[in-house]
């Protein structure tokens, strides 16, 4: 049938050749009627003739023959293409099949037996010109795998889930490259820690804590990793909100399992669980949980819980989470408790000391302390109007917190 030659759409990146060739244009100049129909997809974009294309064009014509092809997949176009060429009689140049063969291998045809067959080339030739491609390739996999790991996948589920053998999970950490255990770059050596900014996309969630805290805990209270034999400290985040435990361990190369009770973020792997009801089999063999629970009287931040009942409630609700956070620390796990001891209102009310409370619960559960850290908060959460009013009542503004470190007696 016969298309407005204007309809025809010309796509570079599917066509095998680099350029015309101008002899050949003109021959078919000579005998337009003679020429079989072009070859197009369903969207009119060229798959074969673009000779006598441009012969009809040079030529003045507004029409031309064609034939639609089944498909107008880009791998399926870009073969159908080469094929077509090469009964044409002129060979694709050495340059010509190299392109050829990278473009086939972006769309995903990465077999090396199939571009030997398509380009007539030994097997040498196309690992030469695909060696950067497969090298890209290879670090993107290992890149998943240990991405993975980190997630508490095991050999097994990576292996199932990314479709590869378990030797080639097996090698990404045998060949692959641990950095030596990198240290915070606002690395604290005192046990009162300056650090008080939030990173500003962790301002939208309930709860934060800076970065620099949890990078610091993990660094002093975990293990960087070992190649022989294989060994990643595990951390633990019963309430993960941001997912900053997340951005730490993937920095440090440790494994980790987030958990919250209303999950915030869909991008990142934070499992529902409500941490007063257990935690999952899983998350057994932990080096470091840090628990940052939610303070009793931050109602409008959290869903309603135990924690936010009232103050009773929410030591009753650490007394279990205590218990069965001890349920899944590794020998000689740490578990690494937040606590903000203040008023039960920002300027009045009685002081609750929770640090001394809590700390008293969990020796009843079988803990003991070994370090007590203090990270004050930043000035700049009081605004100008919360300092008068202080200075007014003669009244302190609480800028307490605390990091308990305990482990299982």
């Amino acid at each position: 049938m016969k298309i407005e030659i204007e309809k025809v759409k010309f796509n570079k990146e599917w066509y095998p050749r680099f350029e015309a060739d101008n002899t050949t244009v003109n021959q078919y100049r000579e005998c337009l009627e003679h020429l079989p129909p072009i070859l197009i997809t369903k969207d009119f974009v060229l798959i074969d003739g673009y000779h006598r294309l441009l012969a009809h064009k040079l030529e003045g014509k507004t029409e031309i023959d064609v034939t639609f092809s089944d498909s107008d997949k880009p791998i399926d176009v870009i073969l159908e293409a080469i094929r077509l060429n090469s009964l044409h009689g002129k060979q694709l140049s050495q340059k010509e099949k190299k392109a050829n063969c990278l473009k086939l291998w972006n769309q995903g045809l990465t077999d090396l037996e199939k571009h030997n067959s398509i380009f007539s080339v030994d097997i040498r030739t196309i690992q030469l010109w695909t060696e950067d491609k497969r090298k890209e390739a290879k670090d993107k996999r290992d890149t998943e795998i240990l991405e993975l790991y980190l997630q508490c996948y095991n050999f097994e589920e990576i292996s199932a889930k990314l479709e590869i053998s378990m030797g080639t999970v097996s090698n990404a950490f045998k060949n692959g490259k641990f950095s030596e255990n990198e240290e915070p770059e606002n690395l604290q050596f005192y046990n009162v820690w300056n650090i008080g900014k939030l990173n500003p996309d962790q301002l939208k969630y309930p709860g934060q804590t800076p970065y620099d805290i949890i990078e610091n805990l993990v660094y002093y209270y975990t293990e960087p990793p070992e190649k022989d034999p294989l060994k990643f400290s595990k951390v633990i985040d019963p309430m993960a909100g941001s997912g900053v435990v997340r951005e730490v361990c993937r920095k440090l190369l440790r494994r980790y399992m987030l958990f919250d009770l209303k999950p915030l973020r869909e991008d990142i792997p934070i499992s529902q669980n409500n941490i007063l009801e257990g935690l999952p089999e899983k998350a057994k063999g932990a080096d470091l949980v840090y628990f940052d629970p939610p303070y009793y009287n931050l109602m409008d931040e959290y869903p309603s819980n135990a924690f936010n009942k009232d103050y009773q409630s929410f030591l009753e609700a650490m007394a279990i989470s205590l218990e069965n956070i001890k349920s899944i620390l590794n020998h000689n796990g740490k578990i690494a408790l937040i606590l903000k001891p203040m008023n039960e209102k920002m300027l009045s009310g009685d002081w609750l000391d929770m640090t001394i409370d809590c700390v008293a619960i969990a020796k009843i559960k079988g803990y003991k302390v070994i370090k007590r850290i203090t990270a004050p908060l930043s000035t700049q959460q009081f605004g100008p109007e919360d300092v008068n009013r202080a200075k007014e009542q003669r009244i302190m503004l609480n800028v307490l917190r605390d990091i308990v470190i305990m482990e299982v007696t």
